[in-house]
């Protein structure tokens, strides 16, 4: 589904609008949808990598330096 907008901006974004259209073989409406989503794609990564990074400390000091896989590979029973 598509929904019509209007939009206000300055005579010379308007241009480089058109400009960018041009240079992109493409509608005005294409070139912002584009560029709109590229932002919001940045944004939730932005976002992604800064979950990740509160959980990278979480479960240090959980186990022992010495305890890797080999290690638990090696001592599991059989």
């Amino acid at each position: 589904m598509s929904v019509r907008k209007n939009f206000t901006m300055p005579e010379h974004i308007a241009k480089d609008l058109e400009y960018l259209a041009k240079k992109m073989n493409k509608k005005q409406s294409q070139v912002i949808q584009e560029l709109i989503e590229e932002k919001v794609a940045d944004y939730e990564l932005e976002k992604k990598l800064e979950a990740a990074e509160k959980l990278s400390g979480i479960f240090t000091g959980m186990f022992p330096e010495h305890v890797d896989i080999q290690w638990i590979k090696a001592n599991r029973e059989k």
